[in-house]
């Protein structure tokens, strides 16, 4: 088991994101600042690449110049949402969207800017220039908004709001695209059925206009009648956990992982978003709690977690039709002999390496710091092996993003803290930085 007994302390040119001062730029970069970014180009918006050259005639004054550049040829950024209420789960302490800058070589996470972005903007989804952002609610429908980012001259990133819609339900928290930014599918996981006689859990899909906006409505799924109840506390009735979409020869799969009901329901939407047909899905074992789920790079398996057995499952994928098999293999995400119990870990988040050779998942230990699983893919069987195991060092590990293929950000809910890691390529574990920044209750993280 991967763990620090070191303390690791803010860089001092970190800046506190809940402070309500406004961000100073480090020292260095106020003299070199307006042409160092100027001379930098990355993909649309970010993971920089210094690029230019500099005139010979000020060679010579630009040393510290070049050691910034240098920096930012290295660097990437990442957008974080968070919680910003006080919840039945979570003692929400931040002011909305923050922004980091990384070094990709070093780990160095230096924090940019906050963009107030309503209650609770927890989940997130980034497509070419625009980001989609969930606002969590409880008691009324969530809403999902779509949010601009451009480069401004000194070289930030703005976010820039274009329009909000209903997300027809409550305890909204998921929201995904399509790769051809078309359609945009939403998760909302409150069922109130038992509270208000009227489910409240569904998902919603919605058309996207050229510009990346949302535009119209195509339809809404309500799920209602009693969850299985395997997990009284959690399973009373429906609760959508996800949204994922998936091309196929006709139209599109959306597939909705139900922690209530254990179950994986497979829909189908026509090219122009339509919800057209639902299969009878596939079932889980009573209790498991259906959370997350990803389609391997390759396109043949598909790993589904459950987040209240700490288990991963193994599908066939069929991309053709859009279907997923029955679990070809179950297995536990926690160190041997760790006590697989609710009330000591339950799953948060579910990814591949960009390489695909590994899949990592985030386990929330209770009162302890978290863990992430590394499960190596054997390429012929789609089966997962476990090779390691590796704490977060920090609490409640709701989320975690690659940053490139040879770092991971670990963002910490209940610690209050983003962490980062190196990636070995070839065992896929982790290897403490050294580095960690302050967030305010940090639930999802994309790199922008």
């Amino acid at each position: 088991l991967s763990s620090s007994s070191s303390s690791l302390s803010r860089p001092s040119h970190h800046h506190d994101p809940t402070a309500r001062t406004p961000m100073v730029l480090p020292r260095l970069c106020r003299g070199f600042a307006a042409r160092a970014l100027a001379l930098v180009r990355d993909r649309p918006l970010l993971a920089r690449r210094a690029g230019g050259t500099l005139a010979a005639a000020t060679a010579a004054s630009l040393t510290g110049y070049a050691a910034l550049q240098s920096s930012l040829a290295e660097s990437a950024r990442f957008v974080v949402g968070t919680y910003t209420q006080t919840l039945g789960h979570v003692d929400g302490k931040g002011r909305g969207l923050y922004t980091f800058r990384v070094d990709q070589e070093t780990g160095s996470m230096v924090y940019e800017s906050m963009t107030p972005s309503g209650e609770n903007p927890t989940y997130l989804c980034r497509n070419g220039d625009v980001l989609y952002v969930i606002n969590e609610t409880y008691g009324g429908d969530g809403t999902i908004s779509s949010y601009r980012l451009s480069e401004t001259n000194d070289g930030s990133i703005q976010m820039d709001l274009m329009n909000s819609a209903s997300a027809l339900g409550g305890g909204t928290c998921y929201v995904t695209t399509t790769e051809n930014r078309k359609i945009l599918a939403i998760a909302n996981y409150d069922g109130g059925e038992r509270k208000t006689g009227k489910s409240r859990s569904s998902v919603a899909v919605y058309l996207l206009n050229s510009d990346g906006s949302i535009g119209e409505l195509t339809g809404c799924r309500t799920f209602s009648g009693p969850g299985t109840n395997a997990v009284p506390s959690r399973q009373g009735e429906p609760h959508a956990h996800m949204a994922w979409l998936a091309k196929k020869s006709e139209g599109y799969a959306l597939f909705v992982p139900d922690l209530g009901l254990d179950e994986i329901k497979e829909l189908s939407l026509s090219h122009d978003g339509k919800l057209e047909t639902a299969s009878s899905g596939v079932n889980h074992p009573p209790g498991s709690g259906p959370r997350h789920m990803l389609v391997h790079p390759g396109g043949k398996y598909a790993y589904i977690v459950d987040e209240l057995t700490s288990t991963i499952c193994m599908h066939k994928y069929d991309g053709e039709v859009g279907k997923i098999s029955k679990h070809l293999q179950r297995i536990s995400t926690l160190p041997p002999g760790f006590e697989n119990s609710t009330k000591q870990s339950t799953i948060a988040a579910i990814k591949a390496h960009p390489s695909g050779r590994h899949i990592y998942v985030s386990n929330r230990v209770v009162n302890a710091d978290g863990l992430i699983s590394v499960f190596q893919v054997d390429e012929n069987t789609g089966n997962l092996e476990a090779k390691s195991y590796h704490s977060t060092l920090g609490i409640t590990p709701r989320d975690f993003e690659f940053i490139g293929a040879k770092m991971l950000i670990a963002a910490n809910q209940d610690s209050d803290s983003l962490v980062a890691f190196h990636v070995d390529d070839n065992t896929g574990g982790l290897r403490e930085t050294g580095q960690r920044a302050h967030c305010s209750s940090p639930v999802c993280i994309v790199q922008i």
